[in-house]
C-alpha cells in the first residue's frame, strides 16, 4: 500500500524525541529568558540550582540589609545599643563599641584597634561576610560557569539525538512554510520529471505579487522553453515593461519547483534543471580595476563556458556598457553560441533593447521572438505587462524619461532629435556584418548631428534656449554642436557640462 503525505509527515514526527530529561534539566537550571545572553557575562543560571550562588546574589543585591541585620542583632545580644558595625581599607568589616561599654564586649570578639574613645572588634562572621561580599561578583561568575559546564556535559551525552531532532524539526518547519505559503497564494503543484521542457502557465513573481498596490493584481505570464522549438526567447520591450521581473520569476519557478514547494502559477512542469545561471543588473568591481562592462562580460564568459543541456540561461541587456555596435555584435554572437552548441542546448531568455536582435529568429531556428506589451494612450503608454509573440521596434524611452521627471523642455528635445533620426535613418536597422545595413560608428555619429541640426532647423519646434537673440545660448548651442558624442568620454562629457555651466554663469 502506497504511503501518503500523511503517513510520511506522522512518521517523520514520530522520528523527534522529546528528551524528557534534558527539558526538565534546561527548564531547571537556565533562566528562560536572561538579562544577558553569555555566560562570560553571567545571570544565566538560575535560583535555587546552587545554594552557595543564591546565597552569593542575595549578597550582592542586599549587603547593607545583611550588615543592618548583623548589627541590630548584635546589639540586643551584647545591650550595647550604640554598637555600630562600619568598614575601612585597613581591616575591612568591624564592629565599634564605646569605652562605656567595652566591659560588655564577648570574649568571641577579636580586638583590632583602640581610639580614644572607643575600641574596634571583628568577628569570624563579619570575616566570612567579608570575603563573600568582596568576591561575590567574581565568584558568583565562577559558579554559573561550572554549573553551565556541568550542562553541557550532561548535553553533550544526548548531541545525536538533539541533531537528529533538529533536522527532523527543520524539516517539518520547511514544509509547513511550504504548506502555509501555498494555501495563502494560490500556488499550484508543479509536475517534475527527467525531460527538457519547461511549461509555465501564467506564472507569477512570488515576491512581487505580495507587494502591489490594493486594487491591482499581478500581470502573470506563459513561458515555454526546450531544446527542439523553442530553445531560447528573444523579449523585447520598454524599460519598466515588466522584462527583468519576467527572467526573475521563472529562475524562482524553477528553483521552488525543485526544491518540493508549490509555485505561484496556474501550472507548471518542469523538466529537471541542474544550472539557473543570471546575468541581470548592473555592477563594477572598482577596487579590482574592473568597468560595469568587464564584470558583464567576466560573468557572460562564465556562462557560456559552464553550460550544459540541462541548464537555464537568463540574460537582460546583454551588450548595453559599449558602444550600439559593439553590444548589438556581442549580444549576437552570445544568442548564436547557445543556439548552436553542439552538445549543450541551454534553455535561454533573453532580455534585449536591440530590436535588430529579432532578425535572428529568421536564422536560428529555435530562437522565437516576444515582446512585453505596452499601449500608447494620447501621447503617454500603459505598461500592460503581458508578454506576447513576435518583436517589436520601440523602446519608449523618451516617454520612460517623462515619466521619471525629465524636465520637459528636455523631453521635448529629445522628441525632436528622435523624430529626425528616424527621418535620417529610415527603417535601416543595425544588425551584425553578415548583413549589408552597417553603417560605421563615424557614420552614426554624423547622423545624429545632421539629425540635431536638422531640429534645430524646424520652424515652431526649437526649444526656447536656442533662439539666436541671445549670444550666451549661442555659444553653449556652438560649443554642443562641436562635440563628437561618439568619442566622448564620461570625464570629458563632465568637464564639458561644467564649461557650460561657466558659460551660462550657473
Amino acid at each position: 500500500m502506497e504511503s501518503t503525505d500523511d503517513d510520511r509527515l506522522h512518521a517523520l514526527a514520530a522520528t523527534i524525541d522529546p528528551l524528557a530529561a534534558v527539558r526538565d534539566r534546561l527548564a531547571r537550571e537556565i533562566w528562560p529568558d536572561p538579562q544577558n545572553n553569555q555566560i562570560q557575562k553571567g545571570g544565566v543560571i538560575a535560583d535555587g540550582v546552587d545554594p552557595e550562588l543564591d546565597d552569593l546574589r542575595r549578597i550582592a543585591l542586599h549587603g547593607r540589609d545583611v550588615l543592618v541585620r548583623i548589627q541590630q542583632r548584635e546589639s540586643e545580644q551584647t545591650g550595647i545599643p550604640s554598637l555600630k558595625v562600619s568598614y575601612n581599607n585597613v581591616f575591612g568589616y568591624y564592629i565599634e563599641v564605646r569605652n562605656a561599654h567595652k566591659d560588655k564586649v564577648p570574649p568571641t570578639w577579636i580586638r583590632k584597634q583602640t581610639l580614644a574613645n572607643a575600641e574596634r572588634y571583628i568577628t569570624e562572621e563579619l570575616k566570612e561576610y567579608e570575603e563573600k561580599i568582596l568576591g561575590a561578583e567574581e565568584k558568583m561568575l565562577m559558579i554559573e560557569q561550572r554549573i553551565y559546564a556541568e550542562l553541557i556535559r550532561f548535553l553533550a551525552g544526548a548531541l545525536g539525538v538533539l541533531q537528529r531532532d533538529a533536522a527532523s524539526v527543520a524539516r517539518l518547519d520547511c514544509l509547513q512554510s511550504f504548506a502555509r505559503i501555498a494555501c495563502e497564494r494560490r500556488y499550484v503543484r508543479p509536475v517534475l520529471d527527467e525531460g527538457s521542457v519547461i511549461d509555465i502557465r501564467r506564472g507569477r513573481h512570488p515576491v512581487i505579487e505580495t507587494l502591489m498596490p490594493v486594487g491591482e493584481e499581478y500581470v502573470p505570464n506563459d513561458v515555454l522553453l526546450d531544446g527542439k522549438d523553442q530553445q531560447i526567447m528573444m523579449i523585447t520591450g520598454p524599460n519598466m515593461s515588466g522584462k527583468s521581473a519576467l527572467l526573475r520569476q521563472t529562475a524562482l519557478i524553477i528553483l521552488m519547483a525543485q526544491m518540493g514547494s508549490f509555485v505561484p502559477a496556474e501550472s507548471a512542469h518542469i523538466g529537471v534543471v541542474d544550472k539557473i545561471f543570471t546575468r541581470v543588473g548592473a555592477s563594477d568591481n572598482i577596487s579590482q580595476g574592473e568597468s560595469t562592462f568587464m564584470v558583464e562580460m567576466l560573468e557572460s564568459a562564465s556562462i557560456l563556458n559552464n553550460i550544459s543541456d540541462r541548464s537555464i540561461v537568463l540574460l537582460d541587456e546583454i551588450g548595453r556598457g559599449t558602444s550600439t555596435y559593439d553590444g548589438i555584435s556581442i549580444a549576437w554572437a552570445m544568442v548564436e553560441y547557445l543556439h548552436n552548441h553542439p552538445t549543450a542546448r541551454a534553455k535561454t531568455l533573453f532580455a534585449t533593447h536591440y530590436h535588430e536582435l529579432n532578425e535572428m529568429e529568421r536564422m536560428c531556428p529555435r530562437v522565437k521572438n516576444y515582446h512585453v506589451s505596452v499601449k500608447e494612450v494620447d501621447n503617454t503608454i500603459v505598461f500592460l505587462r503581458k508578454l506576447e509573440r513576435g518583436g517589436t521596434e520601440h523602446s519608449f524611452g523618451i516617454h520612460v524619461a517623462r515619466m521619471a521627471g525629465m524636465p520637459a523642455g528636455v523631453v521635448a528635445r529629445a522628441g525632436e532629435i528622435l523624430k529626425n533620426l528616424e527621418h535620417v535613418y529610415g527603417n535601416n536597422e543595425i544588425v551584425p556584418s553578415r548583413t549589408p545595413r552597417v553603417r560605421s560608428r563615424r557614420a552614426a555619429a554624423q547622423g545624429v548631428r545632421e539629425a540635431v541640426e536638422e531640429a534645430d532647423r524646424m520652424d515652431g519646434m526649437q526649444l526656447s534656449m536656442f533662439r539666436l537673440d541671445d549670444p550666451v545660448l549661442v555659444q553653449i548651442r556652438d560649443r554642443i554642436k562641436g562635440l563628437d558624442l561618439d568619442a566622448l568620454t564620461p570625464i570629458e562629457a563632465l568637464n564639458i557640462l561644467n564649461q557650460i555651466k561657466g558659460i551660462a554663469g550657473i
